[in-house]
């Protein structure tokens, strides 16, 4: 209990140990008999109540900090700034980390820490995340904030520990989730194309060619001969027409047989040889030995996303590909001189959103670079699902 009564002691004693001793006691001061006046006195009397009141509000904050550092739901700590020997300790972090209070006492930071902590820091205030290890044993990843504070006359750091691990995990588990959504709806889009170019390759296209051989033989035996070929040239060019879309749905079987790099030349030679716009693949060096069936298909796809929407939106003279492998990185990259476009505005279409979707499943990443009237670049780069060979491979990119 705080004494809430100034003290001075009034005596006959000029002693100096005995007044120091007064002092200790908490008393306010200490005068001698005889060398005391009326002025003196009453200063003594003033001087005392006020230094009792400055002490009960130290008391007071010192109390409210006692409160707010060991009843603070938070893990908290106290530890030397050099030898990081942990000097004072609330109860949310004995709670937390499973240690009796002189346990923790006689603990160091390094007793806790296991790892290096990521991120930036300030000159005050710092906040890092690390992994810590429990009495135990158990693992878990905490947010950890410290700064310096006076202790005793001496520097210490002052930490707030917040446990994220659960957060981490579920933040893992959205991101595998989204993932597997991902690659569902492109598994399902891959289906459907199938589905639907083998329907238009056996069925219909083999209905027109029936269609085609019975106007034939009607250009033999009837007049209206004119309208009947001009029937039978439409035919054709559905049929045409139809060949392309197929083609373009089914995956080719000459990506197994040829690679992706032969393939993306053919495709690109068909699509395009009509179009008067000029083109280029460079590949030199790729070892397609190191890229996954998975990863194959979408190259293959991406580029043919990406070429649709050159055809459709670009009006451009030229495009140039460039297809880079190395470690566990697979780099694709497709510049147009087309009119560009403000990627700050939404686009209505789809293709730029399944090119980044299939870019997600290899945990990669997708950079778009347009302005208007100066072109576009696409950037496409894949992280393998597995580890590719560690292998020195000879790269070259005109970009």
């Amino acid at each position: 209990m705080i004494q809430r009564i100034p003290v001075i002691v009034l005596t006959g004693l000029a002693d100096y140990d005995v007044a120091l001793e007064a002092l200790k006691e908490n008393a306010q001061d200490y005068l001698v008999k005889g060398e005391i006046n009326t002025n003196l006195l009453i200063k003594s009397i003033e001087y005392s109540i006020e230094r009792k009141k400055a002490e009960e509000k130290i008391l007071a904050s010192e109390e409210k900090y006692r409160q707010m550092f060991y009843q603070n739901p938070f893990p908290m700590w106290i530890n030397d700034e050099h030898t990081l020997q942990i000097l004072e300790v609330n109860d949310a972090a004995i709670q937390k980390y499973g240690y009796e209070r002189e346990e923790f006492l006689e603990l160091t930071l390094n007793d806790i820490q296991i790892s290096n902590p990521p991120g930036e820091t300030t000159e005050v205030t710092q906040q890092k995340i690390w992994e810590h290890r429990k009495k135990n044993g158990e693992i878990i990843i905490v947010e950890f904030t410290y700064y310096p504070i006076n202790y005793f006359g001496r520097t210490a750091m002052q930490a707030q520990v917040n446990d994220i691990t659960e957060n981490i995990r579920l933040e893992e588990e959205l991101i595998l989730q989204k993932q597997r959504l991902v690659e569902a709806v492109l598994n399902a889009q891959e289906n459907e194309r199938k589905t639907i170019g083998a329907e238009l390759h056996d069925n219909i296209n083999q209905i027109l060619t029936a269609v085609k051989l019975n106007l034939g033989l009607a250009i033999e035996y009837q007049d209206n001969k004119p309208l009947i070929q001009k029937c039978e040239k439409n035919i054709e060019t559905v049929m045409e027409e139809i060949r392309k879309l197929s083609k373009q749905l089914i995956l080719p079987g000459n990506l197994k047989e040829l690679g992706l790099v032969q393939s993306v030349e053919d495709m690109m030679g068909e699509v395009l040889h009509l179009s008067g716009i000029s083109w280029k693949v460079f590949a030199k060096g790729v070892k397609e030995n190191l890229l996954s069936e998975e990863q194959k298909l979408t190259l293959y796809r991406i580029v043919q996303e990406q070429l649709n929407n050159i055809l459709k939106h670009a009006e451009a003279s030229s495009i140039a590909i460039s297809l880079q492998v190395s470690n566990s990185k697979v780099q694709l990259k497709i510049v147009d001189d087309g009119k560009g476009f403000d990627t700050t505005k939404h686009r209505s279409g789809i293709g730029i959103t399944n090119i980044i979707n299939r870019a997600e499943l290899f945990n990669g990443k997708v950079k778009i670079d347009s302005t208007p009237g100066e072109g576009c670049s696409l950037e496409v780069e894949l992280n393998s699902k597995h580890p590719l060979p560690s292998k020195n491979i000879s790269k070259e990119s005109v970009f």
